[in-house]
């Protein structure tokens, strides 16, 4: 089984209590880092590209939760921010329309950490696999639209019917080796330049 990369932001008593925890079972975490710097954290993370991140809610520079938006931010991985009940509720409350930020409260139990560790991944996988089908949607949406229009262009232009026109685009696309979308570009600047010429 892949490991999966686990980057820690806390204190080395922390970090020591979670290594211990994830040491007691087979699991798919391999701790990859250890820092206590949110700032420096964020450089190594950008650099690293981990699976998920668990930080300590008191941190050197700023505090967890402000460190988790600004990974959020990054758009990289999802995090678990360690907190007392207190702070825990206060994050809770914040974090309510966020989809890669978690909260474990102390004191951390092996069960919870393994659990939101794994739901955490799962999740984020999941999310960005939705991400990546509405960027595919949007992409098919928008050349269909180009496309649509170089057709209307060729059709209004050279008084083509729709499938002659749409067949034109296809053979062009062929001939080059340049995507239907492509051509469909190109025939929509050229009209818009003409257009320009004419006024």
């Amino acid at each position: 089984m892949n490991k999966q990369n686990l980057f820690l932001v806390c204190q080395k008593q922390i970090s020591g209590k979670i290594k211990a925890l994830l040491s007691l079972s087979a699991n798919p975490f391999l701790i990859t880092e250890i820092g206590n710097s949110g700032n420096e954290a964020l450089r190594k993370i950008t650099q690293l590209i981990p699976d998920v991140v668990i930080t300590d809610y008191s941190l050197l520079d700023m505090n967890g939760f402000d460190f988790a938006i600004k990974l959020e931010e990054l758009k990289i991985c999802p995090t678990i921010i360690l907190a007392n009940p207190f702070q825990s509720d206060y994050i809770d409350e914040l974090k309510k329309d966020s989809l890669n930020i978690f909260c474990i409260t102390k004191p951390i139990k092996k069960q919870v950490l393994t659990h939101t560790l794994e739901l955490a991944v799962r999740l984020s996988h999941k999310f960005h696999a939705i991400e990546e089908k509405i960027s595919n949607l949007e992409t098919q949406i928008e050349e269909r639209k180009n496309v649509d229009r170089a057709r209307g262009i060729l059709m209004k232009k050279f008084n083509m019917d729709e499938n002659t026109a749409y067949n034109s685009i296809r053979k062009k696309s062929m001939d080059s080796g340049r995507t239907i979308n492509d051509i469909a570009k190109t025939i929509i600047k050229m009209f818009e330049k003409f257009k320009e010429k004419e006024e």
